[in-house]
């Protein structure tokens, strides 16, 4: 698998709201990944080139997990049998209590799309990215693996937003504890 929002300077993240943090690619089930896929799920149903897995999804690659609540992978293969490799992998869609944890970060959302053809990772609604100390908020994420670029966006612009918040960005002070004490 390809790496996923690298390190970038701190200018770009608050101007442009386009994060690149160091951490393996959302897509982990990508051909060139050499390690075994794990799905685990209450069911699980193969027909015509669409593998469902329902309750409490669970897909592991390595140190990377995908959960939700149902996965749909669809496949390029329309006969309806297992997956014989990862680059089988049109498209993968978790819908309902979506998480993506790999040793370096965690992203929440409502909903996980990754897309080979144009190799885009899309998560949307209540999107959080925790990362070290940072957390990241924001209505979608939008990652290309090909550019390593991300961006985070928010339905709601402007400061009188209300309730709705736009785009945010937490960067905690490390050094804050030590100098009050």
């Amino acid at each position: 698998m390809r790496n996923i929002l690298r390190q970038s300077a701190l200018s770009a993240i608050l101007a442009l709201s386009l994060f690149s943090v160091s951490a393996p690619a959302m897509a982990q089930f990508a051909a060139n990944s050499g390690q075994d896929t794990i799905l685990d799920a209450d069911d699980i149903v193969s027909s015509k080139g669409v593998i469902t897995l329902t309750g409490q999804a669970d897909i592991r690659q390595g140190d990377v997990r995908l959960l939700a609540d149902k996965v749909q992978i669809y496949t390029a293969s329309q006969s309806g049998g297992a997956i014989a490799s990862t680059s089988e992998i049109d498209r993968v869609v978790a819908t309902g209590n979506f998480y993506y944890i790999t040793a370096e970060q965690e992203v929440r959302g409502e909903r996980g799309v990754f897309t080979q053809s144009d190799n885009n990772f899309v998560v949307t609604g209540n999107v959080i990215l925790l990362q070290d100390d940072s957390v990241i908020t924001g209505d979608r994420l939008i990652y290309n693996l090909d550019t390593e670029q991300a961006r985070v966006i928010s339905d709601c612009k402007g400061r009188k937003c209300g309730q709705r918040q736009r785009v945010r960005v937490l960067i905690k002070n490390a050094g804050a504890s030590e100098s009050a004490s």
